[in-house]
């Protein structure tokens, strides 16, 4: 963004503008991965 700030895209979003988004961006957060890691079966025995 010229003045400044974060730009936040959810992954879809993200992926069907990056090539554009690379083109222009500084710095590109990918977080895809936390998104697909499975967290810990809680134990509720």
């Amino acid at each position: 963004m010229p003045g400044g700030g974060d730009l936040y895209f959810c992954a879809h979003h993200g992926r069907e503008h990056a090539a554009r988004l690379r083109e222009v961006a500084i710095d590109i957060h990918d977080e895809t991965g936390a998104l697909s890691d499975s967290p810990e079966p809680i134990n509720e025995s």
